[in-house]
């Protein structure tokens, strides 16, 4: 019998899960325990409160029997490689000072730089020494019981740079701990961040409450108000994702993949399955692939979600989904008075933080800091320098303009498309819908919107973005009359995706063969008037679709992203427009055109604003009634 090397805390932990759980090499860390809990919710949902209380116990029993994170003083000694970094710190900060080729302007920037580098690794390396040492204070930190690496660093490092009041770092390097005491010179540079943060409090409780609402205007159509298709899609439709995104649990697969057959609802079995047979990536249904010409959204996009089920028709993921967003984006808005204003803690990070996150909403015509996109399909002919600072990048013989503080990220002879990257920056997601349409805009605002909280330290979960990109991109501007208006009409695209019909002249072609033309039906995540390009031949290829319907000719309309503020001022029911901004103008122009309200459509405004019968008929119906009318169905009377 092979020796079985445990510890007594591994035992006591698999002694309370079900035995198919258990694990000898287990590390219940934070993103450890996050996960060993989800992982119980998935698979044993009834025993989820028995689990997660034994597992509390677990851990009241072993803070009370072993003196559980207590501290002493030894445990805030200035750690060794803090040491022996503020030694090396000194002497290049000497150094600087000492250059006479340098101004004032230079060496500020320079002791900045010194101390900047420092600032970004120090804190995993006092949390490494920490480690090694067992010191209580970084099992703390690797626990997620309290703390962070920056609060570790702040005890047995130091703070390193604060900002000012304007976010803007101040060039006097801090050198001393907390456990050290600061010097009056020290603190006072501490002060201004400090103060900010205060003031943050009150500025960011107020926009990231508005960003909040914002958000639950733009979602709350998405209401669950079918199962699914009654007839299966002609094409293939699906959201392709990678079989590593553990945020994939409890979708469906959108067509067969390693075995398993389309509709199966994944888990993190299958994805590590998945994963063993070599398969990369998957296609699973998502709201940003299709829906309803209502609207709303199918159970089956949705998933299986909090409630271990399928969505019941009349429920509102959607606005479930953006409040578990807006709650982190607030929190991390908030954040400011939890750094003591310390350099890198509170200074948003160029891909990150509450501005970020509020411009891929808002979509400003002038995107801060945002990259240069190519605007036409060409080849790079030349990269030069430009009279006013900056590069000018010639696609063709038309220029793009590079700012200054970005780097190029192409080079002479490179194949670029309309609304690719071509400098350093945050690529703007109204650029990408407008070049490579709906589909593909809703991909990227996901992966953009992901990206950004995690890099300001926060987490959404992927299924959630993918309901906000689907409210929030679903636009286009019409170029031509059609059964939905008039040019210049900006109208939802579910409803023209539902009532369009291929156009005179359109043909079926292999998709290798259908480049630069305009797709005719919808593809994968890819939406009607697509221009096929290049880059979207490994999606095809991938997920096996061969042929497409297109036209020589674009499609009498183009993909228009609208702000999230104005995102109700285009609904075409009047009285929803009530529920957003701009209210003359959305009245007016109801008024203009002569617009309709119903209380039988995806919103609850017209129902509500009504208060007869709300909640009760149409689509937007509660869960109860909605089990009622099931009951009914199957003759079992009321509940």
């Amino acid at each position: 019998m092979p020796l079985l090397r445990t510890t007594v805390g591994q035992l006591m932990v698999n002694d309370v899960l079900p035995e198919d759980m258990r694990s000898q090499t287990r590390v219940l860390d934070k993103k450890g325990l996050s996960s060993l809990l989800r992982e119980v919710a998935t698979r044993y949902p009834d025993r989820y409160r028995e689990i997660s209380h034994k597992l509390v116990n677990i851990g009241w029993e072993a803070a009370q029997t072993t003196g559980g994170f207590s501290f002493g003083l030894e445990a805030l000694r200035q750690a060794r490689v803090a040491a022996a970094a503020r030694k090396l710190l000194r002497a290049r900060i000497t150094r600087i000072l000492d250059d006479p080729r340098l101004d004032e302007d230079g060496k500020d920037a320079a002791i900045l730089k010194a101390a900047g580098a420092l600032s970004a690794r120090q804190g995993d390396e006092i949390l490494g020494e920490s480690l090694e040492d067992a010191n209580p204070l970084a099992y703390q930190v690797l626990s997620g019981s309290r703390g962070s690496k920056m609060n570790l660093a702040s005890l047995r490092g130091s703070d390193l740079l604060y900002v000012d009041h304007r976010n803007r770092p101040i060039p006097f390097p801090i050198l001393r701990s907390y456990s050290q005491g600061l010097s009056p010179a020290e603190y006072w540079a501490g002060s201004y961040g400090a103060r900010r943060g205060i003031a943050d409090v009150k500025f960011a409780t107020r926009d990231a409450g508005y960003l909040g609402k914002q958000l639950n205007q733009i979602v709350h159509r998405l209401l669950v108000t079918a199962a699914d298709a009654e007839q299966e899609n002609p094409t293939l439709r699906g959201y392709p994702v990678g079989t590593d995104d553990e945020d994939s649990e409890g979708a469906f697969l959108a067509s067969p993949a390693g075995g398993y057959a389309r509709h199966t609802v994944l888990s993190p079995k299958i994805l590590a399955d998945l994963r063993e047979k070599g398969v990369k990536r998957i296609l699973v249904r998502s709201p940003i692939a299709g829906g309803p010409a209502d609207g709303g959204i199918y159970a089956r996009d949705a998933g299986v979600r909090e409630f271990n089920r399928l969505p019941s028709r009349g429920e509102n993921v959607a606005m479930a989904a953006v409040q578990a967003l807006a709650e982190p984006v607030a929190q991390g808005a908030l954040s400011s008075k939890h750094s003591g204003g310390v350099a890198g803690a509170a200074a948003s990070q160029l891909a990150s933080g509450f501005d970020y996150v509020n411009s891929l909403i808002q979509v400003p015509k002038t995107f801060k800091g945002g990259a240069a996109h190519s605007q036409l399909d060409g080849t790079v002919l030349r990269v030069e320098d430009a009279p006013t600072g900056g590069k000018t990048v010639w696609i063709e013989d038309q220029p793009h303009h590079v700012a200054k503080e970005f780097n190029v990220l192409v080079c002479r002879g490179d194949k670029v498309e309309a609304g690719d990257v071509i400098s350093e920056g945050l690529p703007n997601p109204a650029v990408i819908v407008k070049h490579k349409g709906i589909g593909e805009g809703r991909r990227y605002f996901v992966q953009a919107f992901r990206d950004a909280l995690r890099n300001s330290g926060m987490s959404g979960h992927r299924r959630n973005i993918e309901l906000l990109a689907r409210g929030l991109i679903n636009h286009v501007r019409l170029t031509d009359e059609t059964d939905s208006g008039v040019p210049d009409d900006i109208v939802p695209y579910h409803e023209l995706e539902h009532t369009y019909q291929p156009r005179s002249g359109f043909r079926t072609l292999a998709a290798k063969d259908a480049v630069g033309k305009y797709l005719e039906r919808p593809y994968l995540h890819y939406t009607i008037g697509t221009k096929v390009r290049p880059k979207m031949l490994p999606d095809f290829e991938e997920f096996g679709v061969r042929q497409v319907d297109v036209h020589d000719e674009p499609p009498p309309f183009e993909p228009e992203m609208i702000r999230g503020m104005a995102s109700l001022q285009h609904d075409p029911d009047w009285l929803t427009r009530m529920f957003g901004s701009g209210l003359k103008a959305g009245l007016l122009r109801g008024v203009h055109r002569g617009a309709a309200s119903t209380t039988q459509g995806t919103s609850f405004v017209p129902g509500l604003v009504q208060a007869v019968d709300f909640g009760q008929v149409g689509k937007v119906i509660t869960p109860r009634v909605e089990q009622q009318r099931q009951r009914q169905e199957r003759g079992g009377g009321i509940l």
